[in-house]
């Protein structure tokens, strides 16, 4: 039983008869200092602890995640605005998408701590929420979020976000990397196939991402043995890993939850695709 538990049965078994009650000040060597002395009579007083108790409780009960949701007033601009209406209308929507925007803003900032219990990097690599934030797609109906893992700048993978009404997702991995990143990528996984299938077709990968990568094809990606066993993985443009968020979730209290734990689950994909990327370090 947690201690707000604790609390909120005891107070249920209080009568109407008046109880002293003692607020305590704290001061740094320990000692404590009686402040005041209220004599708790009325149903209202009994009231108000106890919703404050209960208060306590929930947050508890929501473990280290927070429980920040995107709003529906923010899916609905985002619904609008993805049917491009034009100058004119996003000027006479403006407070709807600062307000759009602020929502998401706070929900990423929100994430940004959650996934940091997971993945302590992101601290120093993605501090502004601000910034993990798209602008201009917010404007087209779409809240694109980025959550870096490193400083460097040829680090090619994230974590990700996408919200936009019926196409949602989160994940990890490096969605349409630039052709310089992509060849090096590729000429990672032809010398070092086994640790990236151990990678893309381990169980945890497969539970969150049942679909594997991301797909689409880069007709570029040639000149490789016809025969390798990573064959299947050379022409692909997208090395992204994506999980689908139904709408419902967006709206739900356990979202930020959800979504770490894709990163999570997309963790070892990042990595691999950011040591090869940044030659971090050398794979053996």
């Amino acid at each position: 039983m947690t201690r707000g538990a604790g609390l909120s049965n005891s107070l249920m078994h209080l009568t109407s008869e008046p109880l002293e009650w003692v607020a305590m000040t704290g001061s740094r060597d320990g000692s404590y200092t009686n402040a005041a002395r209220l004599m708790i009579t009325t149903p209202d007083i009994f009231l108000f602890i106890l919703c404050s108790i209960c208060s306590f409780e929930r947050e508890t009960a929501a473990g280290p995640y927070g429980t920040k949701m995107i709003d529906q007033s923010t899916l609905a601009f985002l619904s609008e605005a993805s049917s491009d209406h034009g100058a004119e209308w996003l000027a006479d929507n403006k407070s709807q998408a600062d307000c759009a925007r602020r929502n998401l803003v706070e929900f990423t900032s929100q994430l940004i701590a959650s996934t940091g219990l997971i993945d302590p990097r992101i601290a120093e690599a993605s501090s502004d929420p601000r910034k993990c934030l798209a602008k201009a797609p917010i404007l087209k109906g779409i809240g694109s979020i980025a959550v870096r893992v490193s400083l460097s700048k040829n680090a090619a993978a994230t974590y990700f976000m996408e919200i936009s009404p019926s196409r949602s997702y989160s994940g990890g991995g490096a969605l349409l990397p630039p052709p310089r990143l992509a060849r090096i990528l590729r000429q990672t996984i032809a010398s070092h196939t086994g640790k990236w299938r151990g990678i893309v077709e381990g169980p945890l990968f497969r539970k969150y991402f049942p679909s594997g990568l991301t797909d689409g094809h880069d007709v570029r990606a040639k000149g490789f043995v016809e025969n390798h066993d990573a064959l299947d993985f050379f022409n692909l443009k997208n090395f992204g890993a994506c999980r689908s968020v139904p709408d419902e979730k967006l709206m739900s209290a356990g979202l930020v939850e959800e979504t770490v734990k894709s990163f999570a689950a997309a963790r070892a994909l990042v990595d691999y695709i950011n040591r090869a990327t940044t030659g971090a370090d050398r794979m053996s």
